[in-house]
């Protein structure tokens, strides 16, 4: 918005400056737009054809802000002077400024900064697309560790033995059940072949080549668990038990170790 003011007088003896209170809040203004005008208390502009003034607010200290409108062009307002003499006011609406003599100096209203908001929010929802891409792209390519090694067959064997043995809230019989059912699951493991869907004369015989013959024993042991414990007389199921866990160790090793 581009206001023009300018202050003369209209002879020379008459006061060049308006009275207190009285001023515009910008030289010249572009059409469509008023021409803002403070005056004190009480007062109010003189008719000027062409121009319409309308009062908009009154401050605390009393002044009065008054808008003026009308059609491209310039138009001369008298207000009070400071010792009582009328002054002119120039206004410029709709038109361009003067390039020379008293009038030079009327400069044009700079225009009014846009709102900062949409920049705001336009760099916080950047700022979280990036941050968003930034995390998919390192989750998408960062370098996966290889999964750690399966625990060795004997081990895990082992660790279930342990457990069984430990444990009293079975009977002989399903006791005896588990561990064969523990030392298949290490066969099948150990010797890449099904084991535990097999007889107990098919896991010998395939373990007849690969075992020693105190082993095979020992295996034979430990496959028909159950029926040791069953068939054994009421005071040697311990020492069958003790057999089982000694034939375990036996047969039980990593695989490719030494034979004991």
């Amino acid at each position: 918005m581009i206001l023009a003011l300018l202050l003369a007088c209209s002879a020379e003896d008459v006061p060049l400056a308006p009275a207190p209170g009285v001023w515009v809040e910008a030289r010249r203004v572009d059409e469509g737009a008023p021409v803002v005008l403070h005056l004190p208390s009480g007062a109010t502009p003189p008719a000027v054809e062409g121009l319409t003034a309308t009062q908009v607010a009154t401050s605390d200290d009393g002044a009065t802000r008054w808008e003026l409108r009308g059609k491209s062009g310039s138009y001369v307002v008298p207000v009070p002077g400071a010792e009582g003499a009328p002054v002119n006011l120039y206004v410029d609406i709709g038109v361009k400024g003067p390039t020379g003599g008293p009038m030079e100096d009327l400069a044009a209203l700079p225009p009014s900064q846009p709102p900062m908001w949409p920049w705001v929010v336009g760099g916080v929802a950047l700022t979280a697309a990036l941050t968003a891409l930034g995390m998919w792209a390192w989750r998408r390519f960062r370098p996966v560790p290889p999964p750690p090694p399966p625990e060795p067959a004997d081990v895990v064997a082992r660790r279930e033995w342990a457990a069984l043995r430990g444990r009293t809230d079975l009977g002989e019989a399903e006791l005896a059940l588990e561990l064969s059912a523990v030392y298949r699951r290490y066969l099948e493991a150990a010797h890449r072949w099904p084991a535990t869907r097999r007889t107990t004369r098919e896991i010998l015989d395939n373990l007849a080549g690969e075992l020693t013959s105190a082993d095979l024993v020992c295996s034979r042991r430990l496959l028909g668990a159950m029926d040791l414990v069953k068939f054994a007389e009421r005071g040697e199921v311990g020492g069958v038990f003790d057999q089982l866990d000694a034939d375990f160790a036996q047969v039980v090793r990593p695989v490719g170790g030494p034979r004991a």
